[in-house]
């Protein structure tokens, strides 16, 4: 029978994880089951056969995990579909958000160059931060190799295990999503041109594009999901993973309706076109140059984008340390918290 007595080793056990950690060696003896290291199924089907509040849920995690770290093995209690289970309040946020993307989804353009090549990604970002409920962090860091269509569902494997069920209509399914996004990798993969992957988004026809056979483009080359994309739809020779900030900020602007529209800055005439249009008259005639858009853009077109560029940057700089912050004075918290409650109970 499969057990560990490792967390009775040890005089500096914090109290009050020994209680929640016998319990589940207890229970884990019960059913034939390792404890130490835990698979993150068995930690889930413990918490699933032993109901309690959210905060003894939550205690009963951090004591197993504590264990897991201090013998130098992955703690179960790491998983994100565990951690989202356990914490209502962001499950009700992603609730409020998966109502505001699912809107946000019907608009986004898949076709077309080059804001086809942002809406697929920006559209899978989505996806992956308000269906799935993954950290921005956790996205950046996210590989190809690490997703896959199961069964029609999207499951992320690594330390996630989450699923993310399909929907029936296909603008807002997130599994058609993600294998949108999934076609421009495994094209990019076997045609690295950018000129050829604008000419493929320019030709397909969005109601005729079909997901019939899911693309995994892990199976071909393995690298960072998503990654940056310059504003002429150009992506790195090298593959380098999309920054937790940058993705943040992609998302809130998508959310917030403040999304570039992406359209190519108009193309100057060269000398012989303007040679050409000036020999044929071309001035007085209804014809109509790409020069000519420069003239219907506002004045202050570029300054009003650099600035509103800028002042997102600046303001959204500190925002990671911050939140680190807060995140560790509530463990900080929680630990005094629970010190009380063990000295006086």
């Amino acid at each position: 029978m499969p057990s560990s007595n490792s967390g009775r080793r040890g005089a500096h056990v914090p109290t009050r994880y020994r209680y929640d950690w016998s319990l589940f060696e207890d229970w884990c003896a019960a059913a034939d089951l390792e404890s130490l290291p835990a698979e993150p199924m068995a930690l889930a089907q413990f918490l699933h056969e032993n109901p309690a509040t959210p905060h003894t849920q939550i205690c009963r995690v951090s004591a197993i995990n504590y264990f897991h770290h201090r013998a130098g093995v992955a703690a179960p209690g790491r998983v994100t579909a565990l951690r989202a289970q356990l914490n209502t309040r962001r499950t009700d946020r992603l609730a409020h958000r998966r109502n505001i993307a699912e809107q946000v989804l019907r608009q986004i353009p898949t076709v077309g160059w080059p804001h086809g090549l942002f809406g697929r990604r920006d559209a899978a970002l989505l996806v992956f931060t308000v269906y799935a409920g993954l950290p921005f962090d956790a996205v950046g860091r996210l590989r190809r190799s690490d997703i896959e269509v199961d069964a029609g569902e999207l499951f992320i494997g690594g330390t996630h295990q989450v699923r993310v069920r399909p929907s029936s209509d296909r603008s807002v399914c997130p599994v058609r999503t993600y294998e949108q996004w999934a076609q421009i990798l495994d094209f990019t993969d076997r045609h690295p041109s950018t000129r050829l992957l604008a000419r493929h988004l320019s030709r397909v026809d969005d109601r005729e594009e079909t997901c019939s056979e899911p693309i995994l483009p892990g199976s071909r080359r393995d690298g960072p999901l998503f990654t940056p994309i310059d504003r002429w739809g150009y992506l790195p020779l090298i593959p380098e993973p999309l920054s937790a900030a940058a993705i943040a900020q992609l998302v809130r602007a998508r959310l917030n309706g403040t999304a570039s529209l992406h359209v190519l800055p108009p193309k100057s005439l060269t000398r012989l076109e303007r040679d050409l249009r000036d020999g044929t008259g071309a001035d007085s005639g209804p014809y109509s140059s790409p020069a000519s858009m420069v003239i219907e853009m506002e004045r202050d077109y570029y300054t009003r984008g650099i600035a509103a560029r800028r002042h997102t940057h600046e303001r959204m700089r500190t925002v990671d340390n911050l939140l680190d912050e807060v995140e560790t004075e509530a463990d900080q918290l929680l630990e005094r918290t629970l010190e009380i409650l063990e000295r006086y109970s």
